[in-house]
């Protein structure tokens, strides 16, 4: 099949992780991609090496030009379905549909009040809960919406390499003897650092030898300098190391002892699928889509959003008790492999995409 991956970001987020990895397990199964992205992105750099095509484009809808370029590059390459990632790509794709006659596919990474996604040919939602807010805040219907959860790379089931774990440890400065913590994510207010950070005092006068390394990119800047303030105020900006964005984090992840996803609002949590896959305990809040990656008291724990109390109360029984991180470690291990495999989403993306190319007459 001939595919159009379209995503408008150009920093390194969830849904660009995930629309790279998706690209490329396409690519491997023999569907022909073209990515067409935003000049100086990411993902582009990413899947430079991957036999895929990339194209580029501001995405701008109006004046018309754009649409029309790129509708006029879906009919020379004979797309068949074109595939979107984000809003400002969901609503360019919904116009390609009609500027090139194209079926147009859009998997829903966020929850925000666009009519435009009710026009798609199909929604992708991650999770359950993303698809109940685009039923009922986007009005999309219920024969156009379907969910299919994020997934990690094959393989998660071998044990991270100890070699691995002392390696990425040592670059950070982390003593052997301390516990470290890890919060994956760009630095927006809705990721929930600032509490994380507020709970961090109780933690290390409970635990004590503690570091928190926070990764992603640190923008906005006036965010970014609130937390770091917050920290220092609150005595702990040693214990915390600010590593901005890595290509990296599934071997950083084996360098931790617990992920925290401390998120006020969440699709689903790409870290915390990340850090199952990696064998580490995760503690999250209990928003969005994450109480559906999360299983609580077998694979993390579960505590709610902008409540630094809970989470620190969390993390401490947690870290203090390494026993239970193994065994949570070792069920979202399995649980990532059952449930977020590369081979189910797969098999489910592929079977959306015929349905929607099937009833449009493309195939």
């Amino acid at each position: 099949m001939r595919i159009m991956e379209i995503i408008s970001c150009t920093q390194i987020n969830g849904a660009a992780t995930h629309c790279a990895l998706l690209s490329r397990e396409l690519a491997r199964r023999g569907h022909e991609v073209t990515l067409l992205c935003r000049s100086g992105a990411w993902i582009a750099e990413q899947l430079a090496a991957d036999p895929l095509q990339v194209m580029f484009s501001d995405l701008r809808r109006f004046p018309p030009g754009e649409l029309r370029r790129v509708a006029a590059e879906i009919r020379r390459r004979r797309i068949e379905v074109v595939h979107t990632h984000m809003s400002r790509a969901s609503f360019f794709g919904v116009l390609l549909r009609w500027f090139a006659g194209v079926p147009s596919i859009a998997t829903a990474h966020a929850r925000h009040f666009q009519p435009h996604w009710m026009f798609n040919d199909l929604v992708i939602a991650v999770s359950e809960a993303t698809r109940r807010y685009h039923r009922r805040v986007n009005l999309v219907r219920s024969d156009r919406i379907v969910t299919v959860r994020n997934f990690v790379p094959d393989n998660p089931a071998a044990e991270p390499a100890s070699g691995v774990r002392r390696q990425v440890r040592a670059a950070l400065g982390v003593p052997d003897e301390a516990l470290l913590l890890g919060i994956v994510g760009s630095l927006f207010p809705p990721k929930g650092h600032l509490y994380l950070i507020r709970a961090l005092p109780a933690v290390v006068a409970a635990v004590g030898e503690v570091r928190l390394a926070v990764v992603g990119s640190e923008i906005p800047l006036k965010h970014v300098a609130m937390l770091r303030e917050e920290a220092r105020r609150l005595g702990v900006a040693e214990r915390i190391l600010w590593t901005g964005c890595r290509n990296d984090v599934p071997q950083l992840m084996s360098a931790l002892d617990v992920c925290v996803v401390a998120s006020l609002k969440e699709t689903l949590s790409q870290a915390a699928l990340e850090a199952m896959a990696a064998g580490i305990a995760v503690v999250g809040t209990t928003v969005g889509g994450i109480p559906e990656c999360v299983v609580p008291g077998e694979t993390g724990l579960l505590v709610p959003p902008r409540d630094s109390g809970a989470l620190a109360g969390a993390l401490i029984g947690l870290l203090g008790d390494s026993a239970r991180r193994r065994a949570f470690g070792a069920a979202g291990r399995r649980r990532a492999i059952e449930h977020f495999s590369a081979e189910k989403y797969l098999c489910s993306f592929e079977a959306a995409v015929d349905r929607v190319t099937r009833r449009s007459g493309r195939r």
